[in-house]
């Protein structure tokens, strides 16, 4: 009698060691199955990036089963590409998987010491060709170095000013850091004393209000104060010396 019921929950136990392999069996192929694998990935935003190429890598293409994707993954492994400011990955079950990023636009041509590269608004530098064209603002900061250059206060204030001004503004400006670490620039033809590299889209609104006003070419506009706007006799500017940029023409025609 008592081998008999030993014998039994012997048995009931394999039975629900069975039965429970068997469900775990059923979930795994199901979960590896078609049906819970990947059938479209849907992309968005993509102009200039890698994204196609880095979720290949990822292994976000047809066929890869749902349960092996990890979205927060895919999107660090996306943001590692220079152009892609943000991406957003979203699993749809059973099958699709959303992809969406925003991919950074050069803002202008940016030299630090290790020479000029496109930088996007946030400072980040873009892939570039190694000289600069007339396509965009210049700004020069020569004494800055390139390992800190996307957090420099200098290269960010330059690049905000240079995206507050109107894009027929924009183009032909040049923004160079003097030896005083003031910033000054050249826009339109007017020398302008920029200052701190601070309130730069209030400076840059400022500055295309007093160019409405027609101020003589002979005047350096001054925005150190942004709320009050004010010129300054050319005297007043710096000598080419004393920055550290030449004149933009000047590199343009290689002299």
């Amino acid at each position: 009698m008592v081998a008999e019921d030993k014998a039994r929950r012997n048995v009931g136990r394999l039975l629900r060691v069975l039965v429970v392999a068997g469900v775990v069996g059923a979930l795994t192929w199901l979960a590896l199955s078609p049906y819970l694998s990947v059938s479209e990935v849907r992309v968005a935003g993509v102009a200039v990036s890698d994204t196609y190429r880095t979720l290949a890598i990822e292994r976000v293409v047809a066929g890869t089963p749902m349960i092996l994707l990890r979205a927060g993954e895919v999107e660090r492994a996306l943001e590692r590409d220079p152009w892609i400011a943000k991406a957003d990955v979203d699993l749809e079950w059973p099958d699709t998987v959303i992809v969406r990023v925003e991919e950074r636009v050069p803002a202008a041509w940016v030299e630090t010491r290790g020479g000029w590269v496109r930088r996007a608004v946030d400072g980040v530098a873009l892939p570039s060709p190694p000289d600069p064209d007339a396509s965009m603002a210049w700004v020069q900061l020569r004494r800055i170095r390139d390992g800190v250059a996307a957090d420099a206060p200098e290269v960010l204030g330059a690049l905000e000013f240079v995206v507050s001004l109107t894009p027929k503004l924009r183009t032909g400006t040049l923004v160079r850091l003097e030896a005083d670490g003031e910033l000054w620039a050249q826009v339109d033809g007017y020398q302008v004393r920029l200052g701190r590299p601070v309130d730069m889209s209030q400076k840059a609104m400022s500055l295309m209000a007093l160019l409405e006003t027609d101020p003589a070419r002979s005047e350096v506009l001054v925005l150190i104060a942004p709320t009050h706007p004010a010129v300054a006799p050319m005297t007043e500017a710096p000598s080419r010396s004393d920055g550290d940029a030449g004149d933009r023409e000047e590199e343009e025609s290689g002299e």
